[in-house]
């Protein structure tokens, strides 16, 4: 602890010194510490952690962050508008478990990207962490295609990361849209692509209380090779499709022309090339002088019946408050979110070739895709559907696919709230019913309880520095029960 608190800082001074040189930079230090007496690190200490938490252990770790963000209007001249600027990030984070506070650490580079942006279109290269929906991105339990649960993929992206109101509708209309092609570095299929894209269209002018979102977003994890894929119906030597002609097919959702040929086999034939996921996005907004409120609903699709919606409910159902202007009150709600996943529907519990609506989605698995819609072992979507390595041996032990439950119903609720001139503290509460698969039901359904609670401080005098500690539980028979406790000091300037 004393090396570890002496390299801090070091760091932290030379970060400092390296601020006064470089004006419009952002940076943070921060020594954090988990304690899990119970070996497994409870579901809220790591989920929607963008892969940075280990499973299991008690560990410390150093994270050390520098970002350089587009100027705001204030900054530059009065009444003139910045349409070139440039911005960059980078995190990095190296973690030591407990037993072995002497050996190499693991080092983890979950952010690094440039972007650049003309006007109100943004070139981004590198990888960044985000979400990808429309929902509350604070308290949410994790959106439920792209939640941040997993690290950040490595992508060239082109989108307008804001709003683009239309002037010829009065601002009555706005979009946003984005299109990306990226790359499943380290994965256990070697080669293969991430294509993304979303449209989102806002409906309201800027001063009315009431306005509707809507739009959709499409992933596409495809081509890439592998052994346990050579000798089988899934794929040629072990290849999958990667010529310009399969992109196209994929990016439209088209079936491809022929049935088979030297590129792919039937099953690529018979069905879209790819492992196609995403989802489509409404909310409902309401602005009030001091506060909102928010109702959203992503629908999770997978094929052509998510599409055509043969699968209602399944999806994620939120409502969030937000306190938008805080009063001198001793204590105040923040922010409160309450959540609702369906995922048992999955277009009926039989798989139908021949059927226009084929049915038995199977949420995040895939024939081709062994680990499916996973990104270094963890789920990109929401962390509720986990793959078998997070759960407890006796239902692990069940067997079935990397995702043996993606049939369950969860219902969430956070919450955030603050003294005045005193701590925040958040709240999260989880409560889970899961069935297994259409494929391979459990015997009986397994119900989870997680919990957790946060409370951050700035010490004061201290410009810039917070102290957080946090504790979490896990009890229930899915997940193995675990306790855990986090304690963080972050400076920031």
């Amino acid at each position: 602890m004393t090396i570890r608190l002496f390299i801090s800082l070091i760091l932290l001074y030379s970060h400092t010194a390296l601020a006064q040189f470089l004006p419009g930079w952002k940076h943070s230090v921060e020594s954090a510490s988990i304690i899990a007496p119970s070996a497994n690190i409870p579901f809220f200490l790591r989920a929607n952690q963008n892969g940075t938490i280990p499973l299991s252990g008690s560990f410390s770790s150093l994270r050390l962050a520098t970002v350089k963000d587009y100027q705001t209007q204030t900054d530059t001249l009065p009444h003139q508008k910045k349409r070139f600027d440039w911005g960059v990030g980078i995190k990095g984070i190296a973690t030591i478990s407990a037993p072995s506070l002497y050996k190499i650490p693991t080092l983890l580079l979950p952010e690094a990207y440039l972007k650049i942006k003309w006007g109100k279109v943004e070139l981004l290269a590198g990888k960044r962490q985000e979400v990808v929906g429309l929902g509350d991105t604070l308290l949410t339990s994790g959106f439920v295609v792209w939640s941040g649960n997993a690290l950040p993929i490595p992508k060239i992206q082109i989108h307008t990361p804001d709003f683009v109101e239309l002037g010829f509708t009065k601002k009555l209309l706005a979009f946003r849209a984005g299109y990306a092609h990226g790359w499943f570095a380290n994965s256990y299929i070697r080669g293969s692509y991430l294509h993304q894209k979303y449209l989102y269209v806002r409906l309201g002018k800027p001063n009315w209380r009431v306005r509707v979102v809507a739009g959709l977003n499409h992933q596409v994890q495809w081509g890439g090779h592998a052994d346990y894929l050579v000798g089988t119906p899934l794929a040629v030597n072990g290849h999958l499709p990667t010529s310009f002609q399969d992109y196209l097919s994929l990016i439209t959702g088209r079936y491809p022309e022929a049935l088979q040929n030297d590129r792919f086999t039937d099953f690529d034939g018979t069905n879209r090339i790819g492992n196609h996921i995403g989802s489509y996005d409404i909310a409902v907004e309401w602005r009030q002088s001091d506060q909102n409120w928010l109702l959203y609903h992503q629908h999770i699709y997978e094929d052509a019946s998510g599409l055509a919606l043969q699968n209602v409910p399944d999806g994620l159902t939120g409502l969030r408050f937000q306190k938008t202007k805080l009063s001198s009150a001793k204590f105040q709600l923040k922010r409160w979110v309450l959540e609702w996943l369906q995922t048992t529907n999955q277009s009926g519990d039989t798989f139908d070739q021949t059927a226009r609506y084929q049915g038995a989605d199977n949420y995040f698995n895939h024939s081709q895709y062994r680990e499916g819609w996973t990104y270094q072992g963890r789920t990109i979507g929401t962390p509720f559907i986990a793959p078998y390595t997070e759960m407890a041996p006796d239902v692990a032990n069940l067997g079935g696919s990397f995702f043996p439950n993606n049939r369950l119903t969860a219902w969430y609720t956070a919450l955030e709230a603050a003294f005045y001139k005193g701590p925040t503290i958040q709240t999260r509460l989880a409560y889970s019913r899961n069935l297994g698969t259409f494929s391979k039901p459990y015997p009986h359904p397994f119900d989870q309880f997680s919990a957790s609670v946060a409370v951050r401080w700035a010490v004061l005098p201290v410009k810039g520095l917070a102290i957080t500690v946090a504790g979490a539980v896990d009890e229930g028979t899915l997940l193995t029960r675990s306790a855990g406790s986090w304690i963080s000091l972050q400076k920031t300037w």
